[in-house]
């Protein structure tokens, strides 16, 4: 018997609600909706991985473009310049921090001699511009001959080569669950090999080679690059997003002056009322009439001339062109000034905030570089300089238990007084230290400490009395703009 209600009728079972179908769902964010506005616009995505998606074929097609860019347009070729002069400058500087002076003044020396005969930091220069422009750079670890005559005990060299030497003639990578084009990878992901063409595919007499190819170590190897996604073995240039911003920057300046041109060329139109019937002479459509500077004009009957007016965007030029440097400068971390080498627009506050960004990706940059390229050559470096240095020699760790750090150059001050008076604040509240202060500006603490010294004793030998500011007596109190206080009261007094 079934239940009643209270007025005895039968309750009536309640219909269940349908559930959606999950054809019938949507989803919740107008990205993943497809429409027929967007549809075009979406057409190219694709969820290839990193290594599917930067085929041979698409990493050289923008390796040649960007190049192409870098070679013809001023903005690019400064960019680059820009970042490799900000990143690396005069190169790494070596401090060794062991427990063991010896050992470190050693090492020191040596690093420099060699830094020197190889000319090492214009090897890491030539690294970061080709990874900027070409996506990465490859090194491979020699010896060399050169420094043998020379008499150098580390006879060590490292010699660079395009990212277009490294690839698989055979394509065996298609085959193997990991790997890249020119990366030899073992069962767990781990690169342990390079495939090294003995030339460069793209060189005029590579016909002789033969595709022949080297299988090089991964120790003796060095690949700078900067992935962006998990698992990515080859890179492709930061530039990328920025190339059709500069084939459009390109396309408008000719543009622009395809007009300015065509508005020089023509000086005047003249219009001819009435039918050729009319006219005293009878002109031609198109026909052309000489100008003399200074001259008065006589025309024809029914005949008036006009000035052409030159009809150019030359208003909207530079706000074009600065919208597309803004844009451009975004991947790299680059503001509007540091892209177009135009800081009128700044004061002192604006830019230093402009730059923080900046600096902070150069950073990032000087930390890969010294994790993918500096370190593995000073680790090889110290191996071979064991059998020269006993300190060395008698050191039980690995190289890379050396305790040591890289310096850079520092920064030139723009308020040289509001700098260094902050940098005094901060040392008397002991928020800051002398090393972090020394290493912003390029140096280390016994560089400053050693060249202090040596000035002393310089004064005391001449009989001079020491300067104030070598004496740690506390400098005078400046005003604004950088004058003593007691100076400008004297002068108003």
């Amino acid at each position: 018997m079934g239940l009643l209600s209270r007025i005895g009728a039968a309750f009536k079972p309640v219909k269940p609600v349908a559930k959606p179908r999950p054809h019938d769902r949507r989803a919740g964010y107008d990205a993943a909706k497809t429409t027929d506005e967007n549809r075009n616009h979406w057409a190219e995505a694709d969820d290839l991985t990193a290594n599917a998606e930067l085929t041979p074929e698409v990493r050289r097609k923008l390796r040649m473009r960007s190049r192409y860019e870098v070679k013809n347009n001023c903005f690019a070729s400064g960019m680059v310049r820009t970042l490799v002069a900000d990143t690396v400058g005069t190169g790494p500087r070596l401090q060794m921090m062991t427990e063991d002076k010896s050992l470190n003044e050693a090492v020191e020396s040596e690093w420099k001699t060699w830094c020197t005969a190889t000319n090492f930091a214009l090897n890491i220069r030539v690294l970061v511009a080709t990874q900027i422009v070409a996506g990465e750079c490859f090194g491979i670890f020699r010896e060399s001959k050169r420094l043998d005559r020379l008499g150098l005990p580390v006879t060590l060299d490292l010699r660079l080569i395009e990212p277009d030497q490294v690839c698989d003639p055979d394509a065996d990578y298609l085959w193997k669950k990991a790997g890249d084009d020119g990366i030899v990878c073992d069962s767990d992901g781990e690169v342990v090999a390079y495939k090294i063409l003995k030339a460069p595919p793209n060189d005029q007499r590579f016909f002789q080679q033969n595709w022949e190819y080297d299988t090089v170590a991964a120790d003796n190897v060095i690949h700078y690059f900067q992935p962006s996604r998990p698992g990515q073995l080859r890179a492709a240039t930061p530039l990328v997003a920025a190339l059709p911003l500069f084939a459009q920057l390109r396309r408008f300046t000719l543009a622009t002056l395809t007009a300015a041109e065509m508005a020089a060329m023509l000086a005047g139109v003249m219009h001819i009322d009435g039918s050729p019937g009319e006219v005293a002479e009878d002109y031609d459509s198109m026909d052309t009439v000489k100008m003399v500077r200074g001259m008065l004009l006589s025309l024809p009957v029914n005949a008036k001339a006009t000035q052409f007016k030159p009809e150019q965007p030359t208003t909207n030029y530079e706000m074009f062109v600065n919208a597309k440097l803004r844009e451009i400068g975004r991947c790299l971390d680059m503001s509007f000034e540091k892209v177009s080498g135009d800081y009128s627009r700044t004061n002192y506050s604006s830019g230093k905030l402009s730059d923080r960004m900046y600096w902070g990706g150069r950073n990032i940059d000087r930390q890969m570089i010294e994790l993918q390229a500096v370190r593995p050559t000073f680790y090889k470096f110290c191996d071979l300089l064991r059998f020269e240095v006993p300190a060395l020699a008698a050191f039980k760790g690995r190289p890379w238990e050396l305790k040591h750090c890289w310096h850079y150059d520092g920064q030139a001050a723009i308020e040289p007084v509001k700098e260094a008076s902050g940098d005094e604040i901060n040392l008397t509240n002991g928020s800051d230290t002398l090393a972090a202060i020394a290493m912003r500006d390029g140096t280390t603490v016994e560089e400053l400490l050693d060249q202090r010294q040596r000035e002393m004793e310089m004064f005391k030998e001449r009989g001079l009395p020491l300067p104030a500011w070598m004496i740690g007596t506390a400098a005078p109190v400046r005003s604004d703009t950088g004058e003593p206080v007691e100076t400008q009261k004297a002068v108003a007094a």
